[in-house]
């Protein structure tokens, strides 16, 4: 349990009362007597070490496996389209090629993420991991600048499609034009439908030939307003078809069919 309300990371241990710093995964560690980061509890018993065990394994498995799973979506990024080598060519021309994953001091004064900061002073060090903890850091304050000053909500950090965009502009590298305004209300737009679509045409097959499930569902958004989701269940997977704000509307039986008809 916790120690202090206010303080997440300070936690006591029911069974024999000792406190200290960690959180839930040191009070993990400490209940299931594992060696090496915290003390072993000397009144949990073995049922109760089988089961703080399990949890860790538990958690060791999922972030192995989000781990795995975001790799795996990087991996399906690729800007040079369909591998064709004029492509290739074509974006290397372009200052499009991966940045070189050797780094050296120079690094600090040639490639630097800010455009508004002056060159650090050098100095000797093993420099390879440490610039590129301060790249990423770098780079990671950029988009949290970015984050704060359009309002955007933190949870979209963890959207495939964010990840995936971030990977394409790493591939892309130095130079990379954002769409302008147009671009994002007329071409891009209609080529995301048209992509949209494609993706549905499997999905409204498996629902001619062995039926679906329509289903809605009502939440808040930031602003109070009740918005209405209707989705599409069946055996490919759930698809989302609409919203609407229905903030001055009863979400009756009527209602709800009505919203499903149309």
């Amino acid at each position: 349990m916790l120690s202090d309300s206010k303080n997440l990371d300070k936690v006591k241990c029911k069974l024999c009362g000792k406190e200290f710093s960690g959180g839930a995964y040191r009070i993990k560690e400490h209940i299931a007597k594992i060696p090496g980061n915290v003390s072993a509890c000397p009144r949990s018993s073995k049922d109760d070490q089988e089961k703080c065990k399990n949890a860790i394994e538990e958690a060791k498995k999922k972030k192995k496996k989000k781990v795995t799973l975001d790799d795996e979506l990087r991996q399906t990024v690729n800007v040079h389209g369909s591998g064709d080598m004029d492509d290739v060519i074509e974006l290397e021309e372009m200052g499009s090629r991966k940045m070189q994953r050797t780094l050296g001091p120079m690094d600090k004064f040639a490639t630097n993420i800010n455009p508004e900061s002056r060159p650090l002073p050098t100095r000797q060090q093993n420099i390879n991991d440490a610039l590129w903890k301060e790249k990423l850091h770098k780079v990671q304050q950029y988009i949290a600048r970015w984050v704060y000053a359009s309002g955007v909500p933190f949870d979209t950090i963890a959207n495939d499609e964010f990840k995936l965009m971030a990977e394409a502009i790493g591939q892309f590298g130095p130079g990379v034009t954002p769409p302008s305004q147009h671009q994002l209300r007329e071409p891009l737009l209609k080529e995301e439908v048209d992509r949209v679509h494609g993706l549905l045409k499997p999905q409204e097959e498996e629902w001619k030939k062995n039926g679906c499930t329509v289903m809605t569902y009502a939440w808040s958004d930031r602003k109070r307003r009740s918005i209405m989701n209707l989705c599409v269940n069946c055996k490919g997977g759930t698809m989302f078809r609409s919203c609407k704000d229905s903030s001055d509307e009863a979400h009756t039986c009527g209602y709800i069919f009505e919203y499903v008809k149309g």
